[in-house]
């Protein structure tokens, strides 16, 4: 018993000590004149990384609004660093709140995109929404793999 308590300990040990941290800039104005844009707009990561998502003023934050079954939907604080840990495989969507309209929105893929239909109809439910730069997320979505 004991040998398969302290087996269990290691391998959990090991999870963390291999996970990464990213980060994913929330910023007004990007790269080459781009404005109201997550850098980057995707990401893959592996299951149990953290994100670091790091708005460049008080008007940002990130929203999750498509989301793999079992997964924890996430909100950050308006202009406030905030790591945010994802455990579930799949495909993640979030957006900006106060610039949803203005097509600043982002993917996050853990792992294998087990969810992937069910993100694409999401994101056609939230597209109505978007005003600007409809095509970011049609894009983002295209490079899941």
């Amino acid at each position: 018993m004991h040998k398969l308590v302290m087996s269990l300990v290691f391998s959990l040990g090991l999870t963390q000590v291999n996970a990464a941290e990213h980060t994913v800039n929330l910023v007004t104005s990007g790269d080459n004149g781009t404005t109201m844009i997550m850098e980057p707009g995707y990401i893959k990561i592996q299951k149990g990384d953290v994100i670091n998502f790091v708005p460049s003023d008080v008007s940002h934050n990130a929203q999750s609004f498509s989301v793999p079954n079992g997964a924890k939907a996430f909100m950050t604080p308006f202009g406030k660093p905030t790591k945010v840990t994802f455990d579930t495989q799949g495909v993640y969507l979030y957006k900006c709140l106060p610039h949803t309209v203005m097509g600043m929105v982002g993917l996050v893929q853990v792992g294998d995109a087990t969810n992937l239909a069910a993100a694409q109809k999401d994101w056609q439910a939230a597209k109505s929404g978007v005003v600007m730069n409809k095509e970011r997320m049609d894009n983002y979505l295209k490079k899941v793999n």
